[in-house]
């Protein structure tokens, strides 16, 4: 039996992470392109898709469920690998991009000035699409970090000496 790392999510949670950061991530882009680029012609002219407002649906629901997932990874994955000194600066980074995100979040729903809710729309959409690297990044590492460094050592160290 092989001994699993301590920071290791179960199955269900490193999916759960997974899924709602795609889902988070297609509905934030969807969004993104239905709002700049798309318009239809309406009764009074061009005017928004209506699939936009979905969209923005989406991408809320899918930011609760994404940050019920990673507040569910403090009590063990965050403060076994911080005490184990492990992936700390992808996972600091990742955790801070989360923060501000939310931030972000709220500032666009609660702003009401029209040149601040620009500048943090413009924000909230630049981190989010860096945080898809910083997750990448983080998982990346702590896979290769999790290798004994036996196995990935050219050479076996329980091969038989030879005799001499």
């Amino acid at each position: 039996m092989t001994a699993r790392r301590p920071t290791r999510l179960p199955k269900w949670h490193e999916w759960s992470i997974y899924v709602t950061f795609g889902l988070l991530v297609a509905s934030g882009i969807a969004w993104l392109v239905l709002d700049r680029w798309v318009r239809i012609e309406g009764e009074f002219g061009p005017e928004h898709h209506p699939a936009e407002h979905v969209m923005l649906i989406a991408h809320g629901a899918a930011a609760y469920a994404l940050l019920i997932a990673a507040g569910a990874l403090i009590p063990i994955h965050v403060k076994v690998g911080w005490s184990i000194r492990r992936n700390l600066l992808s996972g600091t980074s990742l955790g801070v991009t989360l923060a501000l995100l939310s931030l972000t979040a709220l500032g666009l729903y609660y702003l009401s000035g029209e040149g601040a809710r620009a500048w943090t729309s413009i924000a909230h959409w630049v981190i989010g699409l860096a945080a898809v690297p910083l997750l990448l990044l983080h998982v990346m590492r702590g896979r290769r970090d999790a290798t004994p460094p036996r196995a990935r050592s050219p050479r076996r160290r329980d091969r038989p000496t030879p005799a001499g």
